[in-house]
């Protein structure tokens, strides 16, 4: 099950050997604007999973929960690979799926900030939508709830 990525020109690698606590498509403006798409897809895991190999810089944007959200990219060529939003109390990271080196091992369970979704994108009708944000508690699986909540505090 370990999923291998990196940036675009090779220089920083990574590595996870667990499950992804949930995987989501994001809808909203920010992650249309710093993707240069219509939405990003994320996979959430504690930061701890994360084996990273080369140089990453990191950038605070704001975020919708006024929190903001440090971008993590490759030092060299600019790729954006995770990013940590400030308003999780516990150290988790939300992972570019994109970068992965095998994107189809990875599909969302649910697309949330529907209210700013492009309309001429057509949606699966099998996959939970969202006008906002989820509820975790209510839509992630228990275990995978467990986990986050075990995760240790964030900084």
């Amino acid at each position: 099950m370990p999923l291998t990525g990196g940036c675009g020109c090779g220089a920083v690698r990574y590595r996870i050997g667990v499950e992804a606590m949930f995987t989501h498509a994001c809808h909203c403006m920010d992650c249309q604007r710093t993707t240069g798409s219509a939405f990003v897809i994320h996979s959430v895991y504690a930061r701890d999973d994360l084996q990273i190999v080369g140089e990453t810089q990191a950038a605070i944007l704001p975020s919708g929960s006024g929190a903001g959200c440090e971008l993590h990219f490759c030092a060299k060529c600019g790729t954006y690979i995770w990013c940590r939003y400030l308003y999780h109390k516990v150290d988790v990271i939300a992972l570019r799926v994109g970068t992965l080196d095998d994107t189809s091992k990875v599909k969302p369970r649910a697309h949330i900030f529907l209210r700013s979704k492009q309309a001429w994108l057509e949606l699966p009708a099998d996959v939970p939508t969202f006008e906002g944000a989820l509820d975790r508690d209510a839509v992630w699986p228990v275990e995978s709830v467990e986990r986050y909540n075990a995760t240790r505090p964030g900084g």
